[in-house]
C-alpha cells in the first residue's frame, strides 16, 4: 500500500512540470465563459485540425492525473480496458472479462479522427453508456472545470473544449459539465 502511495505521489510530481500553474491563468478566468476560453487557447485551429493524433495512453493519462489533482482526488481510475480503446461497455462481474464499446478510435484520411464500428451494430442498440464512462464536474459555477482546463497544455485544454457538453443529470436538475 505504501509503494502504491508513493508511485501515486510520484506520478502527481511528474505531471505538475507539465501543467500550468494558477498563477499564470489569465486575468480573471474564473469568469470566462466556454467560448472565452476557446478563444483564449486559439482552439478554432486545433479543432480544425484533421492531421491531430489520437491521443496516446501518456496523454490520456495526463488527463486523468490533471482530474485527480485539480477536480477529485478520490477518483479511481481502474477501467481493465486502456482509455485509447475505450472503456468497459458492461458492468463486469467478478471473474467476467471486460466489454469495450462495440467502435473503435482512428484516423481517417484527409478526415481526422473518427469512430468506427468494430462489428456490426442493430438499429437501436445502445453504443455508449455514459453511467459507466462519463465523469460529471462539481459544482455549478464550473469553476473545477475551468480550473482542469486551464491547467492543461493547450492541445488538450482545445481537445477537452471539444470533447465535453453541459447535460442535465435528471430531469428538472442543474446543469453540469460532463467529460
Amino acid at each position: 500500500l505504501l509503494f502504491c502511495a508513493i508511485q501515486f505521489l510520484q506520478s502527481i510530481g511528474s505531471i505538475q512540470h507539465k501543467l500550468t500553474p494558477k498563477h499564470n491563468f489569465p486575468y480573471q478566468w474564473e469568469t470566462y465563459t466556454y467560448t472565452d476560453i476557446r478563444h483564449y487557447f486559439n482552439c478554432r485551429e486545433r479543432s480544425k485540425d484533421n492531421n491531430k493524433p489520437l491521443p496516446s495512453l501518456d496523454d490520456w493519462n495526463l488527463l486523468r492525473q490533471t482530474y485527480t489533482l485539480i477536480v477529485d482526488n478520490t477518483k479511481k481510475w481502474n477501467d481493465p480496458i486502456p482509455p485509447t480503446e475505450g472503456y468497459s461497455f458492461e458492468q463486469q462481474g467478478k471473474g467476467v472479462a471486460a466489454i469495450p464499446p462495440p467502435y473503435y478510435a482512428k484516423q481517417s484520411k484527409g478526415k481526422g479522427r473518427g469512430l468506427f464500428a468494430s462489428r456490426d451494430i442493430k438499429k437501436g442498440e445502445l453504443v455508449h453508456n455514459g453511467e459507466i464512462s462519463d465523469i460529471i464536474f462539481p459544482g455549478d459555477d464550473a469553476i473545477k472545470w475551468k480550473e482542469f482546463i486551464f491547467s492543461l497544455p493547450r492541445n488538450f485544454a482545445c481537445d477537452c473544449t471539444d470533447w465535453h457538453w453541459m447535460q442535465m443529470k435528471h430531469e428538472h436538475d442543474d446543469y453540469h459539465m460532463v467529460a
